[in-house]
């Protein structure tokens, strides 16, 4: 699904995510360098040992992250993610390496309760985010899946990153002046031809806002490993980590 920018603000993520799921591999291309460089080695340090953890990957995609976490050693792994395409891929890395990794198709926001999991991890999700309330709803329904103590592991979109720059993991952001939390804005990814994705700004100061009034007792950034060495976007990270804590 190749649109105008514009539209792509009148797209539901299901659909954007279900267009997406046919174009994975070359997407994968221009991410997965990014990823094994900086994501995977900062989110597993944050997440430290998960060997015998029960662990919830929230927009888990083609659930790169699940078998990531499987593999560590975690006991159980429960992968969501709203769209159908994206689950289906999944199942299907399963079938052809069964690691015993679960998916199922969830809106995080309407998220029942799955499990009490020692930990969640949300990897480019919460910034899809449409306004102040379905964040809230995000945060909420990801807390009431946690164990006492349970905590969450997030990557965001950079609310900080200079538009109109290439970032270090491939994408553009096309990021009018003057955005307030919960607007639209436009990322492209260099495949052939661009794919397009519509997100929503964020302030680091909404996060912790909204996810401590969702049932979370502390938020906090923690650091990216690899970002320094061209990160883009007038020198800030791509993404940042944040850590929130169930009381």
């Amino acid at each position: 699904m190749d649109l105008p920018s514009g539209m792509w603000l009148e797209v539901p993520l299901v659909q954007q995510y279900d267009a997406i799921a046919v174009r994975d591999a070359d997407i994968e291309r221009v991410v997965g360098p990014y990823r094994e460089r900086v994501e995977i080695p900062s989110l597993v340090g944050a997440l430290g040992d998960v060997a015998g953890a029960s662990v919830l990957d929230v927009g888990c995609g083609s659930g790169a992250y699940a078998r990531l976490l499987r593999r560590r050693g975690a006991a159980e792994v429960v992968g969501v993610d709203v769209s159908a395409a994206m689950v289906a891929e999944a199942r299907r890395a399963e079938e052809r390496e069964p690691l015993g990794v679960r998916y199922e198709v969830h809106d995080l926001a309407a998220l029942p309760v799955l499990g009490e999991f020692s930990a969640a991890v949300a990897v480019a999700v919460l910034h899809y985010a449409d306004s102040r309330r379905t964040l809230a709803r995000m945060g909420e329904r990801i807390c009431a899946n946690l164990a006492p103590a349970g905590r969450l592991f997030a990557l965001v979109g950079n609310p900080r990153v200079t538009a109109g720059v290439p970032l270090a993991n491939g994408f553009v952001v096309h990021r009018p002046v003057g955005l307030r939390d919960g607007d639209p804005y436009t990322v492209s990814v260099p495949t052939v031809p661009p794919t397009t994705l519509s997100v929503r700004h964020w302030s680091c100061g909404a996060f912790e806002e909204t996810l401590l009034a969702s049932g979370f007792a502390r938020v906090v950034w923690e650091p990216l490993q690899g970002a320094a060495d061209g990160g883009g976007g007038g020198d800030e990270p791509v993404n940042l980590l944040l850590r929130a804590e169930k009381g």
